[in-house]
């Protein structure tokens, strides 16, 4: 269920766990997010920004653009940027149509984001659209295990619930082959697996957008 129809207490209550969660994830993550996210400049769009668990890995200078479509996480980003000295702003709206320019952004964050948004096709478009020629798509997320694996027959056994309790994920999806067809000029990424039961495999990489646009 979106969750603007859920109100405003889980809203509120969905916040304070992801940021619960983060304490815990982050040390799991830190040295691929150091590398992925340390050498990013410029104007920056992170998609499903939530409670800022990425502005630490930001080097100083850049500008940074969130885009959350859950009110409550702004008094967690607010906090974190405020403590950090980054140039942040919390944008409310979704990643599938985002509410930015055409070739504003020098890069795009996205870690556990693309598992739980309605249309993957759609929000990669938008990626592009708003990548300058030649920026950058950084992104971090757990994604479908290996096909006739025990865990990926799991993923698709829980799925049903998995989604009810966290906001739409699905932990069975793909996701590499949504971001292999959306047309970048070029991708790199990683597989691994992390000590967490259903959402162990993960994928991390960037993406870049054709020089000419």
């Amino acid at each position: 269920m979106p969750l603007g129809r859920r109100g405003g207490w889980y809203e509120c209550a969905y916040a304070a766990l992801l940021e619960r969660f983060d304490r815990h994830y982050a040390p799991l993550v830190a040295e691929r997010k150091r590398r992925l996210l340390g050498e990013l400049a410029g104007t920056l769009i992170e998609i499903g920004a939530g409670t800022g668990a990425n502005l630490p890995y930001l080097k100083s200078g850049v500008r940074w653009f969130g885009v959350e479509p859950n009110p409550a996480m702004r008094r967690y980003v607010e906090h974190k940027a405020r403590q950090l000295g980054v140039n942040a702003q919390l944008v409310e709206g979704r990643a599938e149509r985002l509410p930015l320019a055409s070739a504003s952004a020098d890069a795009v964050i996205s870690t556990l984001v693309l598992c739980g948004v309605a249309d993957q096709r759609a929000v990669l478009e938008e990626i592009l659209r708003v990548l300058k020629p030649g920026g950058r798509f950084v992104f971090l997320e757990h994604v479908a295990a290996e096909p006739g694996t025990a865990t990926r027959r799991r993923q698709r056994l829980i799925r049903p619930v998995w989604s009810l309790l966290a906001d739409g994920c699905r932990p069975d999806r793909e996701t590499w082959r949504a971001i292999e067809s959306t047309g970048f000029a070029h991708l790199e990424y990683e597989r691994f697996r992390l000590p967490l039961p259903i959402a162990g495999p993960h994928i991390a990489g960037v993406a870049i957008k054709d020089r000419l646009g």
